[in-house]
């Protein structure tokens, strides 16, 4: 399968978070990308070496992992949601309850508007990605 260099994805994470619930959410927005894309998401099996060895391949679509500020998430989940593109937004239930049972009990006792997001991701064409992600500064 050729590779696709329209897409990609973006996951826009909160700058004031420990180093371990960064790489939660980058891993956990990422692993929900690769199965909501499911075949599609690699070009193949293996990449091979000259004396045959197999080593996975990785996913065919660049990933960006974007800083926000705490306060610039609410706004930046509106416009994801507005603008149509595939979106995961990895709130701060995610990483505090370990059921989904529990997570659900928790948000129907909250309104949207006290959500509290960690991380953002967005997959979708790279321009139009861009456009929305514009005031992020890369993960540094």
């Amino acid at each position: 399968m050729p590779q696709d260099f329209n897409r990609k994805i973006s996951i826009i994470v909160r700058n004031d978070l420990p180093h371990w619930q960064v790489l939660n959410t980058v891993a956990h927005v990422s692993a929900y990308f690769g199965n909501k894309v499911g075949v599609g998401f690699g070009t193949g099996e293996f990449f091979i070496t000259k004396d045959g060895v197999q080593y996975p391949r990785n996913t065919q679509y660049a990933i960006v992992v974007l800083s926000a500020k705490p306060e610039q998430m609410a706004d930046c989940m509106k416009e994801v949601r507005g603008s149509g593109m595939e979106s995961m937004a990895f709130i701060r239930e995610m990483i505090d309850a370990t059921d989904d049972t529990e997570i659900q009990t928790i948000l129907s006792a909250k309104e949207d508007k006290d959500v509290e997001y960690l991380g953002i991701g967005i997959f979708g064409d790279k321009d139009e990605i861009k456009i929305l992600t514009k005031k992020f500064s890369l993960w540094k």
